[in-house]
């Protein structure tokens, strides 16, 4: 499964600029912001937010104050609110070198961080809303999908994730993903949790779409091998209640029954079984595969770098 980027940026440390001393002339807005700064520098940051919260109370449109807060509130882990200080500094800025696209993704993360999915939701649709093509638009919708992911909301990801597909129904990842989610539903993460068969289908069935459009990925054979495994076991069960059935039938008719049942699911196990193994296969193949064409890209790149002519 590839790993999803992580969502956002890390917001940058602040120029921490001001006076450190307060004249009785100043205004309540601008003392305050002296002795946010003082308390930045001596990384009080609790006292910090207490100051800026006095001074966005009597100056609600001073940027810096918005911007400072949001830091000050990032290092105590305030997330939620770093977010809300970083939402109203994107509103009032007028600031020409700010990235909005990219303050909003702050945003996003620092939301997602609070555990706040929805809210992060919101600030990518901003995002969203600047980018043209599909494929920019397809990428907001896995951050979206796996801000919720992270969140345990594995219905809410699966519609983002489906929205992704819309704009690009060959997108390996978000197919992966989804495989991801139907297998944890079936039961793949606990062994002794019960299968649930039509999950299994479900997962096996966009492990197959990825293979078909990246034969050569080697984790998507060790993901199938893991859905087989829980299915193996879980025809080895069906196979033990079926005998048990049969110990305790009346009858030879509902024996005989019972012991066909049995053997059926045996059956069926011996299959998962064998297709395990063909998995393994596989997966050993596509990662030999994968390394002799690392080996050879970065062979060519030593090549191309010796062949470069030396710097006057």
């Amino acid at each position: 499964m590839k790993k999803l980027g992580r969502v956002g940026l890390v917001l940058g440390v602040l120029t921490l600029t001001g006076t450190v001393a307060c004249s009785e002339k100043e205004d309540p807005a601008k003392e305050a912001r002296a002795k946010a700064t003082n308390h930045l520098n001596k990384k009080e940051f609790k006292l910090a937010v207490e100051q800026y919260e006095i001074a966005a109370k009597h100056d609600p449109s001073s940027e810096k104050t918005w911007k400072e807060k949001a830091f000050a509130h990032q290092q105590i882990g305030e997330h939620d609110k770093a977010a809300e200080a970083l939402l109203k500094y994107v509103e009032i800025t007028k600031d020409p070198s700010v990235k909005k696209d990219d303050m909003y993704r702050v945003i996003a993360d620092e939301f997602r961080q609070a555990g706040m999915p929805d809210e992060a939701e919101k600030a990518l649709l901003k995002v969203m809303e600047t980018k043209q093509t599909t494929e920019e638009k397809a990428e907001l919708w896995r951050i979206i999908a796996d801000t919720f992911l992270k969140s345990g909301n594995l219905d809410q990801a699966e519609a983002r994730f489906n929205e992704a597909l819309k704009l690009n129904p060959k997108d390996e990842a978000s197919l992966g993903w989804l495989a991801a989610i139907y297998a944890k539903r079936g039961g793949t993460e606990n062994k002794d949790a019960p299968a649930v068969p039509e999950a299994l289908d479900k997962a096996l069935a966009y492990m197959d779409q990825v293979i078909a459009l990246n034969p050569d990925y080697p984790f998507t054979y060790i993901n199938k091998r893991i859905v087989m495994a829980k299915y193996q076991m879980h025809e080895m069960k069906q196979a033990e209640i079926a005998e048990l059935e049969a110990k305790e039938a009346k009858g030879k008719k509902k024996k005989d029954e019972a012991l066909a049942k049995a053997a059926e699911h045996r059956k069926k196990a011996d299959e998962y079984g064998a297709q395990f193994q063909d998995l393994t296969t596989k997966f050993t193949e596509a990662q030999k595969k994968a390394k002799e064409k690392k080996a050879a890209a970065e062979a060519a790149a030593a090549q191309q770098q010796q062949a470069a002519p030396a710097p006057k």
